[in-house]
């Protein structure tokens, strides 16, 4: 682990939140610092970090395919971070916000989807051969946490 590395893992332990999000933030840190280090910007303190080096992130996140929304929570890391180790005008400024990098505007809808019903009643039909108790709670769950329509 490089010093950069685990000067933004502390800072990401240090920002506050909770559990997952502290989990998350830590795990992103960690990828983040990894990825400026193979970008060779080298640097040893998250303090260090301009916005040119934000820029740099995102036109590599993207270059590799990944999702805009994604690089805005990573983007969202990186300022929390700037926050919390004293640079809150630089976390706060524009030159670094998703409008600005061009990644604002993302979709927050989720992609996962419900199971169909076609599905979960082979589910059951399995689950009654081999559990019955099994079958009995799916059918249960079903009929009073996911009747929402």
């Amino acid at each position: 682990m490089s010093k950069l590395s685990k000067d933004m893992v502390t800072l990401a332990r240090q920002s506050g939140g909770s559990f997952k999000t502290v989990a998350d933030r830590m795990k992103m840190a960690d990828r983040i610092a990894a990825q400026l280090l193979a970008m060779n910007i080298q640097i040893r303190q998250a303090r260090n970090i301009k916005p040119k080096h934000v820029v740099m992130y995102k036109d590599q996140r993207l270059a590799q395919g990944i999702s805009k929304r994604t690089i805005q929570n990573e983007i969202t890391t990186i300022r929390t971070i700037l926050a919390t180790c004293g640079k809150t005008i630089m976390a706060q400024s524009d030159s670094i916000s998703n409008k600005t990098l061009g990644i604002g505007g993302a979709s927050r809808s989720g992609t996962k989807q419900a199971i169909s019903d076609t599905t979960f009643s082979a589910a059951v039909q399995y689950a009654m051969k081999e559990h019955a108790g099994v079958a009995c709670s799916g059918q249960l769950i079903l009929a009073t946490a996911l009747d929402c329509k």
